[in-house]
């Protein structure tokens, strides 16, 4: 037999236990003699002491049951952030550099196909709502980021482009616990590679309530070759 696991069953349990153990000790001490150990058969102190230990139960199932309201109402959410580009495991960037047959520039930009699109989903572990919740994508040594639909620029850059983006989901948008939400998806089209070897997505996650979460992923960008090896090994991690 599975017991459950929802603790609004043990409290109605636990609250409804007390109610007629403490009924019985009051009804025990006026009517059946119980002296509750008293070393005495005054009938009247034995009941006001049932009275007095009932009552002591009923405070502490009582403070019991608000202490669980407390919790429920103000328990933190636990978000946390899955961005994953086509063709790349879930914060794991990949992306393969276009061939420069000139080399111009240092600058490697990255092949646009459908590898450089994402989707984003926020993520929340906790049974706690998370409320008014938003994310924040800063690009780290990497340049030209188009606009991107559903998202807010946040800091623009003349040399590079658009260094970081926003989505704020509004004071009346949650996060139900246990669950997740999907975010605009990202196109990372015509971005450039600006700091080989040093490129990253920072991304904040942040809500009411708790303190801002951020996290680092690494973007890597590899030629042609090293593209074909990445591809192979990915397969072999999927079988």
């Amino acid at each position: 037999m599975k017991l459950p696991r929802d603790p609004r069953y043990w409290i109605t349990l636990v609250t409804l236990a007390v109610i007629a153990a403490g009924a019985a000790l009051v009804v025990g001490a006026a009517f059946d003699g119980w002296t509750l150990g008293l070393g005495t058969r005054d009938r009247a102190v034995t009941v006001n002491t049932a009275l007095v230990i009932y009552t002591c139960l009923l405070t502490a199932v009582a403070a019991i049951v608000a202490l669980w309201a407390y919790r429920s109402a103000t328990g933190r959410p636990a978000l946390d952030i899955e961005i994953t580009f086509n063709f790349s495991f879930p914060n794991e960037p990949v992306f393969v550099a276009e061939r420069d047959e000139d080399e111009v520039t240092a600058w490697r930009k990255l092949q646009s196909f459908k590898q450089t699109w994402a989707t984003v989903t926020l993520n929340n572990a906790s049974e706690y709502a998370g409320k008014n919740p938003g994310v924040r994508i800063q690009l780290e040594g990497l340049g030209s980021l188009g606009p991107q639909e559903g998202w807010q620029t946040v800091t623009f850059v003349s040399s590079v482009g658009i260094t970081a983006i926003q989505w704020d989901g509004g004071t009346d948008s949650i996060v139900h616990g246990q669950w997740s939400r999907a975010l605009p998806t990202l196109d990372f089209s015509n971005v450039l590679e600006l700091v080989p070897g040093g490129t990253a997505l920072v991304v904040t996650i942040v809500a009411d309530g708790v303190a801002p979460l951020v996290r680092k992923f690494p973007v890597r960008v590899l030629d042609q070759d090293e593209y074909s090896v990445y591809t192979e090994q990915r397969a072999q991690r999927l079988t």
